[in-house]
C-alpha cells in the first residue's frame, strides 16, 4: 500500500496452478464429504501462497545463499538426529522429525541432490571457507543417513536425484557409474539390501502396491471426473482386495494409492491430473530456460541440484504418499520458488513482472484485515478442535469418561463437520450408558452417529455402530412392538453397512444374528456363510454356523465347521496377533465342544 501497487513476478507457471485450484474448489461441489475436502483445499491454497511468498520475497543472491544455507543445515540436522536414534535411540531405522523413515530418507535425498550440485560446479574462491565444507559435510552426513534409512522408495528417488545432476554435469559417462554403483550395492551387505531381501518375510502387505495401483485404475474407470479432493481413503470400503497369505484377507484397506499421481486422478479425475502434470511440465521449461542464462558456476549447480532435489521427489511420489508429508511439499516448493527468484535475478533484460495498482483506502485496510483473520481461524480451528480430541483421548485412556466425554463435545463443538470426533463422542456415550445404564446415553450417541453418516456418506462403519446400537435398545426394552421397530431400523443400517462395506464380515455376522432373533432362520446361515466365504478365518461366524446348524438338522455342518475352527486356531497358534486378527481367532473351543456334545443325538 506504501508504494501503491503490488508487484508479481511473471511466470508460465501460475496459470495452470491456478487453473488446479480452481478445479480442486470446483470438485468439492461433488465431494460426498466437504469438511475433509475443504481442509485438503485450505492446504493447497496454503502451498500456493507459499510459492507466491518465495518468489515474491527473494530480492538477491545474498538471499537465495542464505536459503540454500538453511537447507543444507536443515539436512544436517535431520541427519545427525537419525543417526543419534539408530546408534544410541534404539531405532532400527532412523526417522529424524518425521514420523515415517521414507519421508526422512526423501527429505535427505534431496538435501544431499543440492550439496551434490553445488560440489559439481565448485569453483575456487567461491564463498567464505565454511560455505565451501558444508555442502562436503553434508553430502557425507546426509549420505548415511539416507543408507540406514532403508528406504525402498528412497533409493528410487536418490538413483533420479543424483543421474539428474550427474548426467547434467558429465553426461552418459555418469550413468554407467550410477548402474555400477547400484551392482556393488546389491552385493555387499548394507542396511538397504537387508531390508529389500527380508522385507516381504516380515511383512505379508509389502507386494501388495501393484494390487492397491490396479484397484486404483478401476476407481478411476469407475470415477473420471474424480470422487472429491481428500477422498481415497473413504472410497477405499467398497474396493478391498483379498491378501491371500493374511489373516484378515480384507482386513486392510488402501487408505492411499501409493502413487500420487494415481491419487490425483482418483480424487481430481484425469483432468486434475492433467492439470497437475502441466504444471510439472512447465516447471520444467522453467528451469531449462534458467539455465539458458548467463549462470555463475556456483549458481548453475544450485539450479541442478535444485532441481535434482524436485525429480528426487516426483520419483518416490510414483511409489508412495510423499505429497501427504507437508515438510516434503513445502522443501519442494521451496526448490521451485528458488529455481524462479534465481531466472528473475539473472535476466539480462531484468525481470519480467507484472504490477497490479493497490493504493491505500480504509475500505481496503479492513478487507485486508478480516482476510486475515478469517484465515487465522480457518487455520486455528483444526488446531484447536485437535488438541481438544487428544485431550480426550487421553482421558479415555485414564478412564476418565466423563472428562472424555467433554474434551470430545468440545472438539465437535470447535469442528463440527468432522466425523472422527463425532465417533468418538459417540463411543464414549456407549460407554458411560453401560457404566450408568441410562439408555439416553445411547439415543444420544444414535444422534452423533447419524450425523457422521450423513457428514460422510462413504464410511460403513458408522451404518454398522448405528445398527449395533437400535440391538442394543431392542434388547433392553423387550418384546414388544417397539422392539420390533428397533430391529427393523437396526437391520437397514446392517445392510446400508453392508452396501457401503461389502466386503467387512462383522456386519454379516451381526445382521445374521439379528435375523435368527427375528426368525428367519435360513437367511441367518446364509448370512454366516457370505461372511466366512470374504473371510475363511472369521471364525465367530464359523462358531454361529456350528452352534446353531443342529437346531435345523444340520449336524455335520456343525461338525465340519468345529474342525476348521481347530484347524485355523492351530495354524496361527503363537503368533503375535494384531487387535483385529484377534477378534478373527476368538473363539472359546471348549465350550463350543461342549455345546456340540450335548446337541449330539
Amino acid at each position: 500500500m506504501k508504494s501503491g501497487r503490488i508487484t508479481v513476478p511473471a511466470s508460465c507457471l501460475f496459470v495452470p496452478l491456478a487453473i488446479f485450484l480452481g478445479w480442486s474448489t470446483l470438485s468439492i461441489t461433488w465431494s460426498p464429504y466437504t469438511a475433509i475436502s475443504l481442509q485438503w483445499l485450505i492446504s493447497l491454497c496454503s502451498y500456493a501462497v507459499y510459492l507466491f511468498i518465495v518468489t515474491q520475497l527473494v530480492q538477491s543472491v545474498r538471499e537465495v545463499r542464505g536459503l540454500v544455507t538453511v537447507v543444507l543445515g536443515m539436512g544436517v540436522f535431520e541427519a545427525a538426529l537419525g543417526l543419534y536414534q539408530f546408534m544410541w535411540g534404539g531405532k532400527a531405522r532412523p526417522i529424524g522429525t518425521f514420523f515415517n523413515p521414507n519421508f526422512f530418507a526423501t527429505y535427505e535425498v534431496a538435501t544431499f541432490a543440492v550439496a551434490f550440485g553445488l560440489l559439481c560446479y565448485r569453483r575456487r574462491g567461491d564463498g567464505a571457507r565454511w560455505e565451501k565444507l558444508l555442502p562436503y559435510l553434508t553430502a557425507v552426513v546426509v549420505g548415511l543417513a539416507f543408507v540406514l534409512a532403508q528406504s525402498r522408495g528412497g533409493l528410487l528417488a536418490f538413483v533420479a536425484a543424483v543421474a539428474c545432476v550427474g548426467f547434467y554435469r558429465f553426461g552418459r559417462p555418469f550413468l554407467a557409474v550410477i548402474m555400477l554403483s547400484l551392482v556393488i550395492g546389491a552385493i555387499v551387505q548394507n542396511p538397504l539390501q537387508q531390508r529389500t531381501l527380508a522385507v516381504g518375510a516380515q511383512d505379508p502387505y509389502a507386494y501388495t502396491r501393484f494390487a492397491i495401483w490396479k484397484n486404483s485404475l478401476e476407481r478411476i474407470s469407475d470415477h473420471p471426473w474424480g470422487v472429491g479432493l481428500g477422498l481415497y481413503k473413504y472410497t477405499s470400503f467398497q474396493y478391498r482386495f483379498p491378501v491371500e497369505s493374511a489373516i484378515a484377507r480384507y482386513g486392510k484397506r488402501a487408505e492411499s494409492a501409493h502413487n500420487e499421481y494415481l491419487q490425483v486422478a482418483v480424487e481430481l479425475g484425469v483432468l486434475g491430473l492433467v492439470l497437475f502434470l502441466a504444471g510439472v511440465t512447465l516447471l520444467g521449461w522453467e528451469v531449462r530456460e534458467t539455465l539458458r542464462l548467463p549462470l555463475e558456476p556456483w549458481e548453475r549447480g544450485l539450479v541442478i541440484g535444485l532441481s535434482g532435489g524436485i525429480v528426487g521427489f516426483l520419483t518416490h511420489a510414483a511409489v508412495d504418499s510423499v505429497f501427504h508429508e507437508p515438510a516434503l511439499v513445502l522443501l519442494a516448493i521451496l526448490f521451485a520458488g528458488i529455481i524462479l527468484a534465481v531466472k528473475r535475478l539473472r535476466q539480462p533484460q531484468g525481470p519480467s513482472i507484472r504490477t497490479v495498482p493497490f493504493p491505500y483506502h480504509p475500505v481496503r485496510v479492513v478487507l485486508v484485515g478480516t482476510v486475515a483473520v478469517l484465515c487465522a481461524l480457518l487455520i486455528v480451528q483444526p488446531v484447536a478442535a485437535w488438541y481438544a480430541f487428544d485431550r480426550g483421548e487421553g482421558e479415555m485412556t485414564s478412564g476418565q469418561e466423563d472428562r472424555a466425554f467433554e474434551w470430545f463435545q468440545r472438539a465437535t463443538l470447535i469442528d463440527p463437520g468432522t466425523t472422527s470426533y463425532r465417533d468418538a463422542l459417540a463411543q464414549t456415550e456407549v460407554r458411560l450408558f453401560h457404566q450408568s445404564g441410562d439408555p439416553r446415553w445411547v439415543r444420544r450417541a444414535v444422534d452423533e452417529l447419524t450425523m457422521c453418516l450423513e457428514l460422510n456418506p462413504l464410511d460403513g462403519r458408522f451404518a454398522h455402530r448405528l445398527g449395533m446400537l437400535h440391538v442394543l435398545l431392542a434388547d433392553r426394552i423387550g418384546p414388544g412392538l417397539q422392539q420390533e421397530d428397533l430391529r427393523r431400523q437396526a437391520a437397514a443400517y446392517f445392510e446400508q453397512a453392508m452396501r457401503l462395506d461389502p466386503y467387512s464380515p462383522f456386519t454379516y455376522h451381526d445382521l445374521a444374528k439379528l435375523r435368527w432373533a427375528q426368525g428367519q432362520k435360513e437367511e441367518a446361515l446364509a448370512l454366516f456363510r457370505r461372511a466366512i466365504s470374504y473371510e475363511p478365518n472369521f471364525l465367530p461366524a464359523r462358531a454361529q454356523l456350528a452352534e446353531l446348524s443342529p437346531q435345523i438338522g444340520q449336524r455335520e455342518v456343525a461338525k465340519a465347521e468345529y474342525e476348521q475352527i481347530v484347524k485355523v486356531k492351530e495354524r496361527y497358534r503363537g503368533l503375535n496377533l494384531t487387535p483385529l486378527e484377534r477378534q478373527f481367532l476368538e473363539v472359546d473351543t471348549e465350550r463350543l465342544k461342549r455345546e456340540l456334545s450335548m446337541a449330539a443325538p
